[in-house]
């Protein structure tokens, strides 16, 4: 029985009229036996196991990052004025901690020293060529 799964029919065939659904399954076979070499070191078992982990989103509101929920102004809710300042310091607490510096501001003009100097030898010779000055020929 083995035998049979493993034959493979000819091009022939499969081609011939009847044979329409078992040439598309066959090609489907051969299309996923090649993506399976192709990306089998890339592809771990625990990525098969997992399967598809897609989430679906049906408002707009964190992929924009809109604000979600009732707002107040001027003093007419205090409650939930008091929910957005929470809130807010909470955004300016997170914020500032993504802002800390990775480069030192000493470091970074130290860098930016050396490549002004880089650039200004560059176009150095050229700002030279073009200002050389008229020379009079001697009487002689």
């Amino acid at each position: 029985m083995d035998e049979k799964k493993n034959a493979k029919l000819s091009r022939a065939v499969l081609d011939m009229k009847f044979m329409k659904k078992t040439k598309e399954r066959v090609l489907k076979e051969e299309e996923n036996a090649e993506g399976q070499l192709m990306y089998s070191n890339e592809i771990t078992e625990e990525m098969k196991a997992a399967g598809n982990t897609l989430f679906v989103e049906t408002t707009l509101v964190y992929c924009k990052d809109l604000v979600e929920g009732r707002l107040s102004f001027g003093g007419m809710n205090p409650v939930i004025e008091k929910i957005m300042k929470e809130e807010y310091t909470k955004k300016l607490e997170d914020s500032d901690k993504a802002k800390e510096k990775d480069v030192s501001d000493i470091e970074m003009a130290k860098g930016y020293s050396t490549v002004v100097d880089t650039i200004g030898k560059k176009f150095h010779d050229k700002r030279n060529r073009y200002k050389k000055k008229f020379i009079k020929p001697s009487d002689d």
